[in-house]
């Protein structure tokens, strides 16, 4: 006989991230359907159009959306039982919010994605970074050179905050394990495999597609001179750079593509890549073998690693092999079901839904 999940009995709050929207509400209809009751929150605005159960919209007065902020908080804090707070973003002031919650006996779980934390990139820990701070791509001269000091303390002391108030911490990526100071477990990026799998994809010439979201952390300068260069000696060849469509159409855009380059800087992959594998899309990304460690898949990635120097290189390679374009789609749409399947990275929030229980 089987016994009924006592998680069932509870309500999980999830929210606020706008950038990995995709991944959550991916993640959390595959738990609706199972009959869990969680709702996913948007704050103040959703990028590129993606749905969440709750869009919170408050004034535009700092002072007024303060109070508003916490007189909803206080409206739906008897609801939940379970707090997914993504991106270190909370209701108000964070100490406080996080304390309260903790004190009544709420359980917090904490996504740290990017930005939110990141305080530092190991671009010193393999030789391809060794070169002078002259050629250093612009993000890492800003991460390193041109922040403000006061802002990196108010960013490391509000994850170390997050840390303590947490019963559990969760990194999207190892790229990530630097920038904390602790964290539980790493959970890839979630994906609704069925859904991409029924884009429709369009008979076309052979399709390079870049579609940054934040320019400095993808490289896309770089991007921009590869495609300028290659545009010359491959006419027959298409070269994108998109940016400002919906999610919905992006996925279009990437299902009528066949080489993808996703994100160059920061040593990882990203969820464009994990959506672009799905379709059967060659990935090019940055991936620093030092994060490689921390991840039980390193060996089966079928990303291709480039960097900002060899992706022209690397481009042109993969344009004039299609066996190795054929090897990669395959071998990444096996990847991307095996580790990026929604329903996978539903099992694995629900443990530690449970385990925070613990």
């Amino acid at each position: 006989m089987l016994t009924k999940d006592p998680l069932k009995n509870k309500r999980i709050f999830v929210g606020f991230n706008s950038a990995g929207a995709a991944g959550i509400y991916a993640f959390t209809r595959a738990l609706k359907r199972r009959g869990y009751q969680i709702d996913f929150y948007g704050l103040n605005r959703t990028n590129f159009n993606m749905p969440v159960d709750f869009l919170l919209r408050f004034s535009s007065n700092p002072y007024l959306a303060f109070f508003q902020r916490i007189k909803y908080f206080f409206q739906i804090l008897p609801k939940y039982d379970v707090w997914h707070f993504n991106y270190m973003d909370v209701f108000f002031f964070y100490p406080l919010n996080l304390l309260i919650l903790k004190v009544l006996g709420k359980k917090i779980i904490c996504t740290f994605r990017g930005a939110d934390v990141r305080s530092k990139v190991d671009i010193l820990s393999y030789d391809l970074f060794s070169k002078s701070k002259k050629t250093w791509p612009k993000y890492f001269e800003n991460l390193y050179v041109k922040e403000n000091i006061f802002k990196k303390i108010k960013r490391t002391l509000r994850m170390k905050i997050f840390c303590a108030l947490s019963d559990k911490i969760v990194l999207t990526g190892p790229f990530l394990v630097s920038s904390v100071d602790c964290f539980d477990k790493i959970i890839p990026y979630a994906r609704d495999i069925k859904y991409l799998e029924k884009i429709p994809t369009k008979k076309h010439r052979l399709t390079v597609v870049h579609a940054p979201t934040a320019f400095d952390v993808k490289g896309t300068y770089y991007v921009k001179q590869a495609f300028k260069n290659l545009k010359k000696k491959y006419s027959q060849v298409d070269f994108k750079i998109i940016t400002g469509l919906s999610h919905d159409d992006l996925l279009k855009e990437l299902a009528n593509g066949d080489i993808i380059v996703d994100q160059l800087i920061v040593g990882w992959y990203g969820g464009l890549a994990a959506e672009a594998m799905v379709m059967g899309k060659v990935v090019l990304a940055n991936l620093n073998p030092v994060y490689f460690q921390f991840v039980d898949f390193s060996k089966q990635l079928p990303v291709y690693n480039t960097n900002v120097w060899q992706l022209e290189n690397d481009l042109e390679m993969l344009i004039n092999s299609p066996e190795e374009r054929n090897l990669r789609s395959a071998r990444g749409a096996k990847f991307a079901k095996k580790y990026h399947d929604c329903q996978k990275v539903a099992n694995q929030y629900l443990e530690l839904y449970r385990g925070s229980d613990e």
